[in-house]
């Protein structure tokens, strides 16, 4: 008989953890529930940050590939598509960016100079590789039609070697 009692004491103990246990439990869902809420969004904004530098991480690595370490001659752009002296570019202190690259960028100042051949040297600056990319620009006119005057800024990629 005692040894009855002692089990049917033992079975309402372990009935009564269970019901605190699943009160608990229940009570205690919608916290969890906020909680994963939380971490998803936290989630999703870790993702976001991670896949943020994708697209710079690419370009790098197909440099990387191509050995296209240092930028083109913009003086030797200039005077194949303008001619001699007609660009003046000062090259601006290179930025540290990351894994030993760094951005480069040049004022280019053309004045009086054919607005066909302005494009012309732009667009071969973009041909290179690492390419020449267009940051700033101002044109102004001239009284001569199809010529005018040009300040553009252009940057680009190279590699600290």
């Amino acid at each position: 008989m005692r040894a009855n009692r002692s089990w049917a004491l033992l079975a309402a103990l372990t009935a009564g953890i269970a019901v605190a246990v699943t009160l608990h439990v229940g009570l205690s869902a919608a916290r969890h529930r906020e909680i994963l809420a939380r971490k998803q969004q936290d989630l999703a904004a870790i993702q976001q940050f991670a896949g943020r530098w994708a697209p710079e991480e690419a370009w790098r690595d197909f440099l990387e590939s191509q050995r296209a370490y240092t930028p083109a001659d913009l003086e030797d752009i200039a005077t194949r598509t303008l001619g001699a002296n007609q660009a003046r570019i000062t090259l601006r202190p290179a930025e540290a960016i990351a894994d030993g690259w760094q951005r480069r960028s040049a004022a280019v100042e053309l004045a009086n100079v054919n607005l066909a051949e302005a494009v012309t040297f732009l667009s071969t600056a973009a041909e290179t590789s690492p390419a020449w990319r267009l940051r700033e620009i101002t044109v102004r006119a001239t009284a001569q039609p199809g010529h005018g005057a040009m300040s553009v800024v252009l940057e680009t990629l190279e590699k600290r070697l």
